[in-house]
């Protein structure tokens, strides 16, 4: 299997400056938009490189080998590298191309079509073209809509906007530091990262658990 990637997403930042300051409760200017759109986009990288993939809408174009003969599979779909699928562009097995009422798609997997009914993919390679990913909380659906692809999910945007305030708390002060003691005043304990932590926040980490792509050998 391979993916190679047609049209790469525009749209990479999983929140917006506005979202974040709503939901931190800062002020109009403070901090600054460009310093939090720095931010935003060191968050987003940090979540996509930890999920191993990216959220924005893409085109792919994807290589699959197929067993010589899988008509006993019961018609099992072929599970697709990027979700969720948007749309399929094209298919082609063997190199003849299908006709676009010869399969369906979910969310995840593309079936082949006999009259209507799932069926047992068979041949040597598929090759699927397909746009696949969300629509970002910075883009517009359009009117009338462009796209029909799924919203980003809110809890990946609240991972980000943690990640942002992580980083908002961390500003000025020393990181370093686990905690302090003012005598008279009282104390104060950072979260600090621990070896086996991915991100510097726990709870955008376990949030983000179930978006990551997984690896095979």
């Amino acid at each position: 299997m391979s993916v190679s990637i047609i049209t790469p997403a525009t749209a990479k930042r999983l929140t917006t400056p506005a979202n974040v300051r709503g939901d931190l409760g800062l002020a109009a200017t403070v901090p600054p938009d460009a310093q939090l759109n720095r931010w935003i986009d060191q968050a987003s990288a940090r979540v996509a490189s930890y999920c191993r993939r990216p959220f924005g809408r893409e085109t792919v174009r994807e290589r699959i080998a197929l067993c010589l003969s899988s008509a006993a599979d019961g018609g099992a779909g072929l599970l697709l590298d990027r979700w969720p699928v948007v749309r399929i562009l094209g298919v082609t097995v063997d190199s003849a191309t299908l006709s676009q009422g010869a399969y369906e798609t979910d969310a995840s997997s593309v079936f082949l079509l006999q009259d209507g009914q799932q069926e047992g993919w068979s041949g040597r390679i598929a090759v699927v073209d397909y746009e696949a990913g969300w629509l970002l909380p910075s883009e517009t659906r359009g009117d009338p809509p462009t796209t029909t692809a799924p919203d980003l999910p809110a809890d990946v945007e609240a991972a980000v906007i943690k990640l942002v305030a992580a980083a908002i708390s961390a500003n000025g002060r020393d990181t370093m530091i686990k905690s302090e003691d003012v005598e008279g005043i009282g104390s104060t304990s950072w979260y600090v990262q621990g070896a086996t932590a991915a991100l510097p926040h726990p709870e955008a980490e376990a949030a983000l658990a179930g978006y990551r792509r997984l690896l095979f050998a």
